[in-house]
């Protein structure tokens, strides 16, 4: 009679093995997406990207260092004159123009200070948007998301590997599922690489490898408990 752990065991990784592969054929689908959406924005002749419109902001900051969607400012001066500094990768700004990340740019029109702010009047022209840019960017973006989803589909096809063995399994420690242990903790690793390194993927990654060699250890005990019986 099958030991009531291992039943559990095979049940679980019954579920998980239908809910991985379910997942799977979502990002599969996901990433035939995004292909075809990759290929419809290059097809796009750039001319037909047409943007109108006018658009006006007002900007007030401390005078002290602050951050602000990204903008991170240190603003120097007074009413008489003044001086920008920006440390955002996608943002510059001169006396005269913000520019974000060579798509768009609005004019600064004005610029009043006081002892604790400064405030700038911005205006813009949606027409000065830069068409190859928005294209270029929009392309990236699907790439990116093309690249993580395909990620997410490789880890969930080896998770979906060890599932499938666990649920038949009689004992979890035989070198098939140590085997299919480590690969899905590597593909772990690989899927954190790509998607960004984060704090909780990295102990995810290293809680499958450190399981994976819990269980050679438990196969190697295995192997010598029926080679001295």
């Amino acid at each position: 009679m099958k030991n009531s752990n291992i039943k559990t065991v095979n049940g679980i990784g019954k579920a998980c093995s239908i809910i991985s592969r379910i997942a799977m054929i979502f990002c599969i689908i996901g990433s035939v997406f995004c292909l075809i959406g990759i290929g419809a924005v290059a097809a796009i002749p750039t001319d037909k990207i047409n943007l109108s419109g006018n658009a006006d902001a007002t900007i007030t900051v401390s005078v002290d260092d602050l951050d602000m969607s990204g903008m991170k400012f240190n603003i120097n001066g007074d009413k008489n004159g003044f001086s920008i500094d920006s440390t955002t990768d996608n943002i510059s700004i001169d006396d005269d123009k913000v520019d974000f990340d060579g798509v768009w740019s609005m004019n600064i029109d004005n610029v009043s200070s006081d002892d604790e702010s400064t405030t700038f009047k911005l205006s813009g022209d949606f027409s000065d948007f830069d068409k190859s840019a928005v294209k270029r960017k929009m392309i990236f973006s699907i790439i990116e998301a093309f690249v993580s989803v395909t990620a997410t589909a490789v880890m969930l096809f080896f998770a979906g590997r060890l599932f499938k063995a666990l649920s038949k399994c009689e004992t979890p420690f035989t070198e098939d599922i140590v085997k299919k242990t480590k690969f899905l903790g590597w593909a772990f690793v690989i899927y954190a690489v790509v998607i960004g390194v984060s704090l909780p993927v990295v102990i995810s990654a290293l809680a499958i490898l450190m399981l994976a060699y819990v269980f050679a250890y438990g196969a190697q005990l295995q192997k010598e408990s029926d080679e001295t019986l």
